[in-house]
């Protein structure tokens, strides 16, 4: 379902220059170097002040924001090319399409795109055992554009009201021709749906006491005189390749999805979080559940696989390592690394997390180092961010708060694109200054 799995690059919360700027340099070099994953820079809390000032500065885009780190509904749901079906499509049709797409559960929707309910294997179930429970007829909800679809087959008179959706009494003819009327006299004629191979006898009576529509199995055609007969009885005549059986049972699915799927109103929504809602999808009768919009629009969907395979989000942490200043629901997350220019913090993760942590004056002189180590460029974005990080959070090479790492890196960050280190000093000390 997702081939790419994501890594939030995160900094602490309500973070300063220093810390979105690594965030968003790290994210490009993971990217970078590791096509496997798909990392992703955040901020959670709010940005201060001199950080709004440098982005806006150098028109540069704000990190995706996340209010915690806890695991929601829309970082496990399926959203990209998503199924729906629509509320008349017929369940042949729909059934095909699942084999195809491996699906077991779609989404049923309005014309106008609103949420109506499931259609799943259970479903599916249910209709063939009612297909095989003894009646005398079979009723469906059809029409004979459906019927002609679902049997692959070719219209030779065609129907006026051919969309017009109708409850179908299903007929075979098996009978002779005295049968046939007994039967057709104890339900309503326009309403019956027979199927017949070449026993014109029976087509013929048929189309005499004016049934909606003649399906001929193996691929039999109607000669003239029952076409003719056929128009001006209003009959609508379809040939279908199919063998008598088969004919019946693609006609017996024909019917819309809307007549068998199960009606609901449960969905959740994209913000709603994981662990609030996994029961329900647990619990629901196919396991899963449609994602809808506020406008019970289909936005994706959630199965109980999706839960169990995508149980946790997965992190970099970055200038911080410390409970105090890590967002909420960081214990519910795999820490793949942490990169921090401070004291190691207690974040206890229980997975198998990378460490780096330099006594230096910024974290962005520790991540400008990691592009210099892996050999990639960082682009002119994140060497103005990682620039910008390094002098603000020196207070522009403080003695106090500068290593000779800051320093080194702040240089190297010039030379790698070319620009006048002291130019570059003051643009930025602008920029943060305005």
């Amino acid at each position: 379902m997702r081939g790419i799995k994501n890594v939030f690059v995160v900094g602490r919360i309500n973070p300063d220059l220093d810390s979105v700027a690594s965030t968003i340099a790290l994210a490009e070099l993971k990217n970078t170097i590791d096509k496997e994953n798909t990392y992703i820079a955040a901020v959670c809390g709010g940005v201060d002040e001199p950080t709004q000032k440098f982005l806006g500065h150098f028109n540069i885009p704000f990190p995706k924001y996340m209010k915690d780190l806890r695991l929601r509904v829309e970082d496990v749901m399926t959203s990209s090319n998503v199924v729906t079906v629509n509320k008349d499509d017929s369940v042949t049709e729909i059934f095909k399409l699942m084999l195809k797409e491996d699906l077991m559960v779609v989404p049923v929707v309005e014309n106008n795109g609103s949420f109506v309910g499931y259609f799943g294997m259970i479903d599916i179930a249910r209709k063939s055992i009612s297909s095989v429970m003894p009646d005398i007829f079979r009723k469906i909800k059809t029409s004979v554009k459906i019927i002609k679809n679902a049997v692959d087959g070719e219209t030779i008179v065609p129907c006026q009201k051919e969309e017009e959706t109708f409850i179908a009494t299903l007929i075979m003819g098996v009978m002779d021709e005295e049968g046939l009327l007994n039967v057709i006299e104890r339900i309503e004629p326009e309403n019956a749906v027979m199927v017949v191979g070449n026993r014109k006898d029976l087509q013929k009576a048929a189309i005499d006491v004016g049934i909606r529509c003649l399906v001929l199995s193996h691929g039999y055609r109607p000669d003239d005189e029952l076409i003719k007969k056929a128009e001006e009885n209003c009959v609508s005549v379809i040939v279908s390749e199919y063998d008598a059986f088969a004919t019946v049972g693609l006609i017996e699915w024909s019917t819309p999805v809307e007549s068998i799927c199960e009606k609901s109103t449960i969905t959740v929504k994209p913000t709603d979080l994981v662990n609030d809602i996994k029961e329900k999808v647990y619990k629901s009768s196919n396991r899963a559940l449609a994602v809808t919009d506020n406008q019970n629009r289909v936005k994706g969907i959630i199965t109980r696989t999706d839960i169990i395979k995508f149980n946790k989000r997965n992190v970099i942490l970055v200038d911080h390592s410390s409970t105090a200043n890590a967002p909420e629901g960081i214990f519910e997350c795999n820490v793949l690394e942490i990169i921090d220019h401070h004291r190691l913090g207690d974040i206890q993760t229980g997975f198998k997390t990378r460490y780096r942590i330099e006594p230096w004056g910024a974290t962005a002189s520790i991540i400008a180092d990691e592009f210099r180590i892996s050999g990639t460029k960082p682009s002119k974005t994140a060497m103005l961010l990682l620039l910008g990080g390094i002098l603000e959070n020196t207070n522009f090479l403080n003695d106090e708060k500068t290593t000779e790492h800051d320093i080194d890196a702040a240089k190297w960050l010039c030379s790698v694109w070319d620009v006048e280190f002291n130019d570059m000093v003051e643009d930025i000390k602008n920029a943060i200054n305005s």
